[in-house]
């Protein structure tokens, strides 16, 4: 996420004068939650105190590190805001305040607003339970594909039930077709011989 950042120019259009990058520094964050933003200050003239101050409505929200510094080129302050899990859906009432700034001991005093944003929780949990349901069909997707994978054993294995079949069934048709010259001489030696070959093949071919 990028970094919220306030720039606040001193003396750039006049003598202790103030301007601000943002007139509203809007700040999401969920409640129960903290985030941070830090406050950039240029200085275009002379060295000079700046001292910052907030408005009641912000107090018990957002906390300044610095509430003065002698700035003489750039400093840079930091604030941190946190949302109590109490202004739960009441942000809109009570999320918005000011940073004053005051140049030239009090000389000239601005201000800008702050506006915390609140995130609502119900869009996480909602984009975490899709993000759930993808990955649930993912693994079935997975499972699925592994049952129908053959290893290399179950394929051998396979093709020996297979051949045996073929030889069994070529058996079963000779067997048919010998009934037929039973009386011829021989039948029963002939008989025999092919199916004790067959066995033989069948044995040797799964050992």
């Amino acid at each position: 996420m990028e970094r919220i950042q306030q720039r606040i120019h001193l003396s750039r259009k006049g003598l202790n004068s103030i301007e601000f990058g943002h007139e509203v520094l809007k700040i999401p964050l969920r409640a129960g939650e903290e985030t941070s933003f830090e406050l950039l200050v240029i200085n275009h003239g002379e060295p000079t105190h700046v001292h910052f101050s907030l408005s009641k409505a912000i107090r018990d929200k957002l906390m300044l590190m610095q509430d003065k510094v002698y700035v003489i080129d750039e400093e840079k302050i930091a604030a941190i805001v946190r949302l109590p899990k109490s202004y739960a859906g009441a942000v809109d009432e009570s999320g918005r305040g000011e940073i004053f700034v005051s140049t030239g001991y009090g000389a000239t005093k601005r201000s800008f607003a702050v506006e915390i944003v609140e995130v609502k929780g119900k869009e996480k949990e909602k984009g975490e339970e899709r993000v759930g349901e993808e990955r649930e069909l993912e693994a079935v997707t997975r499972k699925e594909k592994k049952g129908l994978e053959i290893s290399a054993e179950e394929r051998a294995l396979l093709s020996r039930l297979a051949v045996s079949a073929c030889a069994a069934i070529l058996f079963a048709v000779f067997v048919l077709i010998m009934g037929i010259f039973r009386e011829s001489p021989g039948y029963l030696f002939v008989s025999a011989l092919i199916a004790a070959l067959l066995f033989i093949f069948v044995v040797i071919y799964n050992f």
